[in-house]
């Protein structure tokens, strides 16, 4: 009898990406914030995440949380689809792939 072995979970990055002149000027909380939103797709044809403050305060503070959402809006590696806050839902932000765009300041 065989098994057939299975591949554990794993978060996609290409090497594109990790090469890029915008994944480079990111922050290390903002690199870690984008790996835990893409860690939330299950399939390939998923664009569309939800990702609550409440799971990122176990690895880092809200407020970092927060300032690394931003920066990875203005770099173009996601845009903010909901809003949660006030309103008690979970925000959803969007994987995209504008960083594509981002040239390094010279």
């Amino acid at each position: 009898m065989s098994r057939k072995s299975r591949i554990p979970p794993f978060v996609y990055i290409t090497k594109e990406m990790l090469r890029s002149d915008a994944f480079k000027k990111i922050s290390h909380a903002s690199k870690t914030t984008l790996l835990l939103l893409r860690a939330q797709v299950k399939n390939h044809d998923q664009a569309e995440v939800k990702f609550p403050y409440s799971q990122a305060e176990e690895y880092m503070n809200r407020h970092t949380f927060a300032r690394s959402i931003r920066e990875l809006e203005k770099i173009g590696f996601i845009k903010k689809t909901q809003s949660g806050g006030l309103y008690r839902r979970t925000n959803i932000y969007t994987l995209c792939g504008e960083w594509e765009r981002y040239k390094k300041d010279t």
